[in-house]
């Protein structure tokens, strides 16, 4: 073939490899359908065994008797643990993320017509590799030995693959070696040589299809429930956006009981120390039966939204109005806010008229002048009196939340409070932020001020001691006879202690070891995962006779 000057020779690396196996397979085509019947044969018998191997992963690319044969075959890529993706900038290297799948290399083949006998006819090959960049034949592994990069130009020649490639060896040698040669090292760095496009973009491909395989295989694997503790398939439940399971009709139930409740702050994961908000998607697939209810969830979401802006206040005119339609308004660095429905400009701390260079009225002053107003007759001292009394209640059961300034309304219980809106904790008594209890050992803050332990011990004294009786006497009246009462009685597997069963109940505890164990096979329970042996397929009921 004539070849212009200056154009390269198809054998030249300035010659993508495409476009070379594009010829070679033309060549091939000109030696028309000569090939020996045994040569068929074997080919024949090798491609039904890669399709028996590979399944899916193979396709047939030419018609059915076109010689030379096509295909493809996808080559998986062995990802042991996580990878690093880094990119190559001007600035050095920036990470990118972490990969547990990469994409599969992809292998075209063209059989030659006296393919696999003896003689020069190894098959036409050439490798696309997703996660190098480029339709590349040779991979050659370079860098330090604690970061290696691959370097991978736009065309690379076969002479690598193919000197190992003989007439005995076949293409599933050839794939076993391809997958050899795509090790992949612990860190991957995607330089701009390597990609047509940006290495961001080749990163994000790489994250998008990385994620994609995991949800798919999560999606087969047995998942647990973290509320009924069920075992089903991933695919019969819901992921959400951390990541945790939990079977469709649980967070379903959850969904529609928070939401009928207005509660849309305690939509978070089930799991004890995750706790992270549903998102809208979970929340779609989990609704989206109930167009009303999933509405109404915006509406609530868009309300805690809006409480939860710092710069957000609601007109205290158009509150007095009533209604149910309260007017948010944005209040700038002054704290001046204005109505947009009314025209009321206010002080958004104090909620009064907007009062430029003066300090906002204490809540000592206002109360003395709402004492004042109230003094008087008249509609105007009705209302001083009716709010003089609220803010009296709301100064002795209330406080604020140390986070989002929100309300919150203790009406008994201890001194460890939840906000309601951000759900943070915090001390009653201190205002202050904590976590757990150690708070109110290293304070002066006592977790049980003298008020609540009384109001504790009037409940307890004054309960229905009728009651107490009668719950005693359907108690006994179980044991009248005794040989029902040793009947219902199991022996503690530990400590041998006779523990009486509490009516059908096979989940039992001793009280002489705190031993819990099944009442059916008498097997120890691990505390805190007693569901787990009831739950399980096969295992005892909860409840029997």
């Amino acid at each position: 073939m004539a070849h212009s000057e200056g154009s390269p020779e198809l054998g030249s690396a300035d010659v993508p490899a495409a476009l070379r196996f594009a010829h070679q397979v033309a060549g091939l085509r000109s030696l028309g359908s000569t090939a020996e019947t045994e040569a068929e044969e074997g080919q024949k018998q090798e491609i039904e065994s890669l399709e028996l191997i590979f399944e899916e992963s193979l396709q047939i690319l030419s018609p059915e008797g076109e010689r030379p044969v096509l295909f493809q075959l996808q080559v998986p890529v062995a990802v042991d643990d996580w990878v690093e993706l880094l990119i190559e900038t001007g600035d050095g290297q920036v990470p990118a993320g972490a990969v547990q799948a990469l994409p599969p290399a992809l292998l075209r083949v063209a059989l030659p017509p006296h393919y696999p006998l003896e003689g020069p006819s190894a098959p036409v090959l050439v490798v696309e590799v997703p996660h190098l960049g480029a339709a590349a034949t040779e991979l050659e592994p370079s860098g330090r030995p604690e970061q290696i990069g691959y370097n991978c130009g736009m065309d690379l020649g076969m002479t690598n693959l193919q000197s190992h490639l003989s007439v005995e060896s076949g293409v599933f040698d050839l794939v076993e070696q391809l997958k050899e040669e795509l090790a992949v090292p612990s860190r991957l760095v995607l330089r701009q040589e390597m990609f047509s496009e940006d290495p961001m973009q080749a990163a994000l491909r790489l994250l998008s299809h990385d994620q994609h395989v995991r949800n798919e295989r999560r999606q087969q694997e047995t998942q647990v429930c973290p509320v009924c503790f069920d075992e089903l398939q991933g695919s019969r439940g819901v992921f959400l956006s951390c990541g945790h399971f939990g079977c469709r009709d649980c967070l379903q139930q959850m969904a529609t009981l928070h939401t009928s409740e207005a509660d849309v702050t305690a939509l978070r994961c089930p799991v004890p120390d995750c706790r992270e908000c549903f998102d809208m998607g979970v929340l779609r697939q989990l609704l989206g039966s109930d167009s009303e209810l999933l509405q109404k969830y915006e509406e609530l979401s868009l309300k805690h939204c809006i409480d939860t802006m710092e710069d957000v206040v609601y007109c205290p005119r158009c509150d007095l109005e009533g209604g149910g339609n309260r007017v948010p308004c944005i209040q700038d660095e002054d704290h001046m806010a204005c109505c947009e429905v009314c025209g009321f400009a206010f002080c958004g701390k104090c909620r009064s008229a907007y009062h430029p260079g003066a300090t906002c009225t204490s809540a000592d002053d206002r109360m003395e002048a709402l004492e004042a107003r109230a003094a008087g007759k008249g509609r105007e001292a009705a209302a001083a009196r009716s709010e003089l009394l609220t803010l009296r209640h709301l100064a002795k059961t209330t406080k604020n939340c140390p986070k989002c300034n929100m309300g919150i309304e203790k009406t008994d219980g201890c001194s460890k409070v939840c906000c309601t809106n951000c759900k943070i904790y915090f001390c009653w008594r201190c205002g202050k932020t904590i976590t757990g209890y150690d708070h109110f050992a290293t304070s002066e803050c006592r977790l049980f001020d003298d008020e609540e332990i009384r109001r504790w011990n009037q409940q307890v004294h004054h309960i229905d001691k009728a009651q107490a009786r009668a719950q005693e006497a359907r108690f006994l009246a179980q044991f009248i006879d005794p040989a029902q009462m040793w009947q219902q009685a199991r022996e503690c597997p530990r400590c041998r202690a006779a523990v009486v069963r509490d009516g059908k109940n096979n989940h039992l505890r001793c009280y002489a070891c705190m031993t819990q164990f099944c009442a059916k096979c008498f097997q120890i329970l691990q505390k805190g995962k007693a569901g787990e042996h009831f739950n399980k397929l096969g295992s005892c009921p909860q409840h029997s006779d």
